[in-house]
């Protein structure tokens, strides 16, 4: 665990655009896993550029959590998706005919070698993910005292910006 965490730079900047290139080459793979694989590394993708590039604590977090629980799945789907590999070639062994639905083996081999080099780079983009979500800091201000009331109060000070106050109303017309 040291030795991973002494390959993380600790500059946010840096972990920044890390996370940006893992995110951008989950992006890539997505589209050929999606042959024969509906997923949505695609969108877990776009969420990761959106918490690199904002560097916003909460999009952060969210991608780090949804990063976790798309490996878990990924390695479920992988363990699956191989075993029907295997049932598929032994059929296509024993028949000469293709009457079976599922892609043909080569490409299901070729998305299931896909997956597992994305399921590589999700592995290896988790403590650069973590080490981001914990330099950054929550980035929603506290709410204010006034609630939203504070927001919309008008100032007595400015008329034109009240139309009741002899200024002008709605299409320009002056009050009595």
């Amino acid at each position: 665990m040291d030795a991973v965490q002494r390959m993380v730079p600790d500059d946010p900047e840096s972990l920044a655009v890390w996370l940006v290139r893992f995110t951008s080459i989950q992006f890539g793979i997505c589209f050929f896993t999606s042959l024969t694989r509906t997923d949505n590394n695609g969108a877990l993708a776009l969420l990761g550029l959106y918490a690199a590039f904002g560097r916003r604590g909460e999009a952060t977090k969210l991608y780090f959590i949804f990063l976790l629980l798309s490996c878990v799945t990924d390695f479920i789907w992988m363990i699956v998706y191989g075993n029907q590999i295997a049932g598929a070639e032994l059929q296509e062994v024993q028949n000469d005919w293709e009457d079976y639905a599922f892609p043909p083996v080569g490409t299901a081999k070729f998305v299931l070698a896909m997956s597992v080099i994305q399921f590589i780079i999700k592995i290896v983009s988790v403590p650069f993910t973590y080490k981001l979500f914990s330099t950054l800091g929550p980035d929603l201000p506290p709410p204010s005292a006034g609630g939203a009331r504070a927001f919309t109060s008008y100032s007595s000070a400015a008329p034109a910006a009240n139309p009741t106050a002899g200024g002008g109303g709605v299409g320009g017309t002056k009050g009595p």
